[in-house]
């Protein structure tokens, strides 16, 4: 179908509806590098795969040098979590478009065990990501549970899927679990029993958590 024809020229009658879906992702994403950030938004749209676009503005946008930020993350979560594995060159795309620092990207591939030529699990990427833009291990948790959640007014997350992410990072540091991970996972899970087994951002930083370590 065509809506207008100029001499020769013909324009799709889809055009004008790709043209305003793309501008309001691209002002609500607010890349990087437009050009780039473009191209693997087209790719996506032609592929029929989840577009590199924030769900929400994020203003004033956050500044880091890893080019990470909660809606960033959540991007790259939206693009990935989907796979059974991740390769080098899906993170190494996706991050692009999004803005992402390559040397965060290749310090969370090789914290996580990824190799050459090799997958890893996106959830084991995820951790690293966190904890390599952020200054603490609570921060880095934090930033975990606002990207997983479905429920972006509490950002509750299942109590085990946020001890998978703090095992993960706590034993990057140390060979086996320490008395005090114990003791906060203990804590953690005593908190989640009385949230239907869940936990929000704010319950890692009461006066009566145990330091996350």
């Amino acid at each position: 179908m065509v809506v207008a024809t100029v001499g020769e020229a013909r324009v799709p009658a889809q055009l004008p509806r790709i043209l305003k879906d793309y501008t309001k992702a691209a002002i609500r994403t607010q890349p990087k590098d437009l050009l780039i950030w473009s191209a693997a938004y087209f790719r996506s749209m032609s592929n029929g795969t989840s577009p590199p676009v924030k769900d929400r503005l994020e203003f004033p946008i956050p500044e880091s040098e890893s080019g990470i930020s909660p809606g960033v993350l959540r991007v790259l979560n939206h693009q990935l979590s989907s796979e059974d594995s991740v390769t080098w060159e899906n993170l190494q795309e996706v991050c692009e478009a999004m803005g992402v620092a390559e040397e965060t990207a290749q310090d969370a591939w090789q914290r996580a065990g990824g190799g050459d030529g090799g997958t890893v699990e996106w959830d084991h990427i995820l951790s690293h990501i966190a904890a390599l833009s952020t200054h603490s291990l609570v921060e880095a948790l934090q930033l975990v549970m606002i990207t997983v959640t479905d429920d972006p007014v509490s950002q509750k997350v299942l109590c085990n899927t946020l001890v998978d992410h703090y095992h993960r990072l706590h034993t990057h540091t140390n060979i086996t679990p320490t008395d005090q991970y114990t003791e906060a996972v203990n804590y953690l899970n005593d908190i989640a029993n009385y949230n239907d087994g869940y936990l929000v951002p704010s319950d890692l930083t009461r006066a009566s958590c145990p330091p996350l370590q």
